[in-house]
This record gives C-alpha cells, sequence and structure tokens, in this order.
C-alpha cells in the first residue's frame, strides 16, 4: 500500500471479501434499570456527539435526572440514528447508558477489528445510505435492519490492522494539533487581557484613563429600509460579521439600495462596530474593528459603530484586541439588560465603560505580539482543516 498523491492511495483489494454490514457489527441492546448500582456514571445524548468527529468528547453525568437505559461499553461506536444527516458518530472511551436516538454498533468477534468501525461508519457511502433509509418527517430515524444491509468491501485481517494503523495515526496528528491550538488559544486569551489591562507592562503608571465615550462619537446603522430595500445596491456589513469576527471581514456583506440622496452612515478605517443585542447576556456587544479603507459601505441596523476621534488616542489595530478581551467582554456582560433577549445600549458604552490605554507606540507593539500568536493560531486551523479533509478522503477511498 503506497501513498500515489497527497490524496490517492493504491490499494490492492482483490483480497477484499464483499460483505454486510450486520455480517460483522450487531447492536448489542443491552439496557439498565438501576445505572447507580452497576456502577454507571456517564450518560450520553444526541447532543454530546458532534458531527465528523469520531471521538466522544462530552457527556452527562449521572447525578441530571435521565430516562436513558440503553447500555453502551469502551469500543462501542455510539452512532445517532435521528437525523442521519447530521453524520454523528462516535467511538466511547468508557461504559455508560445513552438516548434512543443512540444506536450503538459493537464489532462481532474474530471478524472485524473493533479499532477499524468507527471508519467503517465514518465515511460518506455509510451516512448516504443511513440518510437514504431514514424514515420520519421533521426527525427522521434509521433503523439498525436496515443498516445491516449495507454492503462493503472488508480487507482481510493483516490488512485490517495496518489500516487502522495508518487511519489512528492520521487522526492521532489531528489531536495532537487541536491540543496545541487550545492550549495557544487560551495562552493568546490570557495574553490579550493581561496585555490591554497593563499587567505585563513595564511602563503602565504611564498609561492613562479614559473615559470610552471621550475618544470619538456613535453612530447608527441603516435606518428607514423595509424588506423591498434588500437584496441588491450597496454593500453593508451584517450582524453575523460584526458578531464574529474581531476584524471586519469586507466580502462578508448583504446589498440594500441606497438612493441618491439618502443620507445613511457609511463606515470607514478604524471604526469600531458593536452588535446592540443578542439571546445571552455574554454574546451582547461585540465588538469588530474596521482595518480596511472601505468605500460605499453600509452597517446593518441591528448594530451601531463608534467612531475614534484620534488613531494618536487609540489605534485600531490595538483596539481590535482591547474590545474583544475578557475586561471588556465583563463589562458588556455585567451591562446587559433584558429577559428573552438582551440588549446594552450605546450611552452605557460611552458613558460607562472606562479604559487604560499606552502610548501609542506601546499599543503597536502589543497589537503586534498579539497578531504574531493569533496567525500562528490560524495557521494550526488550517494545517487541522487539510489533515480533517486528508483523512475524510482517504477513508472514503478504503471503504
Amino acid at each position: 500500500m503506497e501513498t500515489q498523491t497527497k490524496h490517492q492511495l493504491s490499494i490492492d483489494k482483490r483480497n477484499w471479501i464483499p460483505v454486510k454490514f450486520g455480517d460483522v457489527v450487531f447492536e448489542p441492546k443491552e439496557s439498565t434499570k438501576d445505572p447507580v448500582n452497576e456502577g454507571i456514571q456517564h450518560v450520553v445524548g444526541l447532543e454530546h456527539i458532534e458531527s465528523n468527529d469520531v471521538h466522544l468528547r462530552k457527556f452527562s453525568s449521572l447525578e441530571s435526572t435521565t430516562t436513558f437505559t440503553k447500555k453502551f461499553v469502551a469500543g462501542d461506536v455510539l452512532f445517532g440514528r435521528r437525523r442521519a444527516y447530521l453524520k454523528k458518530a462516535a467511538l466511547a472511551s468508557f461504559n455508560g447508558i445513552c438516548s434512543g436516538d443512540i444506536t450503538v454498533f459493537r464489532a462481532k468477534d474474530k471478524q472485524v477489528l473493533p479499532e477499524l468501525l468507527p471508519f467503517i461508519v465514518h465515511n460518506e457511502k455509510f451516512f448516504d445510505y443511513a440518510v437514504k433509509h431514514s424514515a420520519g418527517g421533521l426527525s427522521p430515524r434509521v433503523k439498525f435492519k436496515d443498516l445491516a444491509n449495507y454492503e462493503f468491501l472488508l480487507p482481510p485481517k493483516d490488512q485490517q490492522a495496518e489500516l487502522a494503523e495508518l487511519l489512528w495515526a492520521m487522526n492521532n496528528a489531528v489531536e495532537q494539533n487541536l491540543e496545541l491550538k487550545n492550549s495557544l488559544s487560551n495562552f493568546f486569551e490570557r495574553m490579550k487581557n493581561d496585555s490591554v489591562t497593563g499587567k505585563l507592562s513595564s511602563n503602565s503608571k504611564n498609561w492613562k484613563d479614559y473615559v470610552f465615550g471621550s475618544l470619538g462619537n456613535s453612530f447608527g446603522g441603516l435606518s428607514g429600509k423595509t424588506k423591498n430595500d434588500f437584496g441588491e445596491g450597496k454593500p453593508f456589513i451584517n450582524y453575523m460579521n460584526v458578531f464574529s469576527n474581531a476584524v471586519v471581514n469586507p466580502s462578508q456583506f448583504d446589498k440594500v439600495r441606497i438612493g441618491n440622496n439618502e443620507k445613511q452612515n457609511e463606515i470607514k478605517y478604524g471604526d469600531i462596530l458593536f452588535t446592540g443585542s443578542s439571546e445571552t447576556p455574554e454574546e451582547v456587544g461585540m465588538a469588530s474593528v474596521v482595518l480596511d479603507y472601505l468605500s460605499g459601505y453600509y452597517l446593518n441596523s441591528f448594530c451601531f459603530g463608534f467612531r475614534l476621534n484620534d488613531f494618536e488616542i487609540l489605534r485600531p489595530e490595538y483596539a481590535k484586541h482591547l474590545m474583544r478581551s475578557a475586561f471588556v467582554r465583563q463589562f458588556m456582560t455585567r451591562r446587559a439588560q433584558g429577559s428573552t433577549r438582551f440588549n446594552i445600549s450605546k450611552s452605557v458604552i460611552k458613558e460607562k465603560l472606562k479604559i487604560v490605554l499606552p502610548e501609542t507606540n506601546e499599543q503597536l507593539e502589543i497589537a503586534a505580539t498579539l497578531d504574531s500568536i493569533e496567525s500562528s493560531i490560524m495557521l494550526l486551523d488550517q494545517k487541522i482543516s487539510e489533515s480533517k479533509t486528508l483523512h475524510k478522503s482517504i477513508i472514503n477511498q478504503i471503504f
């Protein structure tokens, strides 16, 4: 077995035999009425299984109320039989009980290596088959008896071991990069908060206090528009662009018609955009900074902007980190108001948010350091994505 190209394997399948899924895998259908006395501690619902992830990373404890009775053991594969298009299937590393919307797969003795089973399931053909044989309206479900008829080529045991070793080695490489990324992301968040609050500065005694509103003026998003105005015309930055990005992505926009004599606020380089409301207080007042020189771009009506008076007091490159720091986010969360939907006003941010700022040369140094760490995280993200794509490609070629 040799790698031909980055995404192609040369695999001799002449000795592989056609089998049905039910020939090599069974559904144990074990249950318990008293999980406490059996020493069971883990409870798994469909929400605990991530799409396209072979690992079971989440669970609930038995302390929480549950009606689940279906048992599984370490080494079983838990398959989300409801809405199979979500592609949920994970290898259990512990014993527990699970939802009835999960089917438990267990390898039959001496026919298929248990460590290969997760990858037999985690391929596009199997998921497509599961979707095709699902029944029901809003929440279609697939039964094991239907999955049992899924056909595929099974390699001999020695090749099974070789393939399992390859696939787990690739998976482990992804896991190592994920762990590194998580560690670096946590370091970045700590570094960001400590940097913008002066904890890491040898010159913090010279930092100056400011009320945020003294640094500029706020402006509103689009106004006076009806649904008929949207879909064509000028670009405007949508809510999710502001919510999701510390820096505005100029390619993420919707369109709106703007009349020649119509007065609407355009956004400019250095503007800080805020979400005014969200479903949880933790997500209110998310900020995104414009770091591109844009012309003819507007802002959605659910957000508002803040235009800095003087970049020699607050640099936009620094503001991108400051406004997403734990310090500022905690302020927004504490000041959010509402019950079913939470809001924060421009006046609260302008009048109540107090920050300390270093000289602009130190701001740029801090921003450059944080940007460098952020770039490393982005490179890791890209590497992880490419590795996952290659891994999935090889699984699909094998099975």
